[in-house]
């Protein structure tokens, strides 16, 4: 079976547990890698100290940190038209990149504009930060968020080399968008795994076949893909469908991994 991987922001938005607690937590039911989701949403921007003390944390609690998800930040976007605003986007997401690169990860999430008109200025972000990512060995792994991101991907997997652009496969958000056809195209160039399930309404985070995911199916896809990483899952306590302790709830999920690292029989 392969091995497991877990985000770091599953109780976040719930218990508010603080790093240390999560990480042994997580440590505590078999999990040995970690997807950096700490920060996703804000504009925090990591000091060296800062740095340091997570590379520090992350290695006490026995972990080892897979890749990190870049900053998302309320109108900070990848693909805006405002000068200041893209010059602050360019900054935390070269924070992001010198950070993944200092913890030991390999790629950066970033989530592609979700106007097609915007690719233009998102390119010239992309063109920017490459040389960085070049020097330190880090892949801009874009994330499948609105209907239409295979059309965005295509261009950019047709314009930059997979060292430099890849995919980062989000199951919930492609059973949303019901576009996992176009998506399972670009196999070749996946490089990091946001998993979790839902009914095809909300995006609600939750651990597989808790919804309508076809997760046979996408484990399959994931074994013929060529990828080889730990298998990462996105999942996200939420209060209204679970009131038990952080404990049950991680026990839960687990026991929902196991069944989908298992292809689901």
């Amino acid at each position: 079976m392969r091995p497991k991987s877990i985000t770091t922001d599953m109780f976040n938005y719930s218990y508010q547990l603080d790093r240390e607690t999560k990480l042994e937590l997580f440590a505590s039911r078999g999990f040995r890698f970690i997807h950096w989701c700490d920060d996703w949403n804000n504009g925090a921007l990591y000091s060296d100290e800062d740095i340091k003390l997570h590379c520090q944390i992350v290695e006490s609690s026995g972990l080892k940190c897979l890749d990190v998800h870049g900053s998302d930040a309320p109108g900070v976007k990848i693909g805006t038209s405002d000068q200041s605003a893209r010059k602050e986007y360019v900054r935390l997401l070269e924070n992001r990149i010198e950070f993944c690169s200092a913890i030991g990860g390999d790629a950066v999430v970033i989530h592609p504009p979700k106007d097609a008109s915007d690719l233009n200025h998102s390119i010239r972000v992309l063109e920017i930060v490459r040389p960085l990512c070049e020097d330190v060995g880090v892949v801009l792994a874009v994330e499948n968020c609105f209907p239409a991101d295979d059309k965005i991907l295509a261009q950019y997997f047709e314009r930059f080399p997979p060292e430099f652009i890849g995919f980062c496969y989000d199951s919930g958000h492609a059973n949303l968008n019901n576009n996992s056809d176009e998506l399972m195209k670009h196999s070749s160039r996946l490089k990091v795994l946001h998993l979790h399930d839902n009914r095809g309404k909300v995006d609600d985070h939750q651990p597989p076949f808790w919804g309508t995911v076809d997760w046979p199916r996408v484990m399959r896809w994931i074994e013929q893909s060529g990828y080889t990483k730990p298998i990462n899952f996105e999942i996200t306590h939420r209060p209204r469908y679970f009131e038990g302790r952080p404990e049950e709830y991680l026990d839960y999920a687990v026991s929902s991994i196991l069944r989908a690292l298992s292809r689901g029989t």
